[in-house]
């Protein structure tokens, strides 16, 4: 092997460990993220319940649907562009992934 090939295994090494790396701390820190942000969801959907339930509040579950549904369409917008840059840079891509989804599972 000359040079230039082992320049380019050096390159996807280094891409491929720190994508593990990187997606292992992220999906560690999403899952802790994400259970807390349940719990203060649930939390505050409780209050907001007791406080309809007891006169205080109204809701206008209509205006909140449409806002719930804007916001799931904008997620899935973004999906896509995540999926485009995703298959741009495929080695780091895929060990990132696998990173994401060890540290998710251990979080």
């Amino acid at each position: 092997m000359d040079s230039s090939s082992n320049g380019i295994w050096m390159n996807l090494a280094f891409q491929a460990g720190g994508g593990v790396i990187l997606g292992f701390a992220t999906g560690f820190a999403v899952k802790k993220l994400l259970k807390l942000l349940l719990i203060v969801l649930g939390l505050f959907t409780l209050g907001l319940l007791y406080l309809a339930n007891e006169g205080i509040i109204s809701v206008n579950y209509d205006a909140l649907k449409s806002k719930i549904e804007g916001a799931a369409g904008h997620i899935a917008g973004a999906g896509v562009s995540m999926k485009t840059y995703i298959i741009m840079n495929v080695p780091f891509a895929a060990s990132f992934l696998v990173g994401f989804a060890a540290g998710f599972k251990l979080g």
